[in-house]
């Protein structure tokens, strides 16, 4: 007797494992989502959301010296 959670052969053959994990999903890159919001970090560690620039993303702009690290996420 034996547990549904233990580990346990795969019984497909391999054309059908092959074709799952081969499919069209996996053979072209998603698209990328837009950003929207800046995340700084401040002295204390806590991140700071801000919004970007009027004119998007574009250009990178020059980092000042004295900045924490910034991500962009969407």
């Amino acid at each position: 007797m034996y547990s549904k959670y233990e580990r346990q052969k795969d019984k497909r053959s391999y054309n059908d494992r092959h074709v799952i994990f081969t499919g069209p999903q996996y053979g072209y890159p998603a698209e990328r989502i837009a950003p929207t919001k800046v995340v700084r970090w401040n002295e204390e560690g806590l991140p700071t959301y801000e919004e970007p620039p009027p004119g998007g993303f574009g250009e990178p702009a020059p980092m000042p010296e004295t900045a924490a690290s910034e991500i962009v996420i969407a």
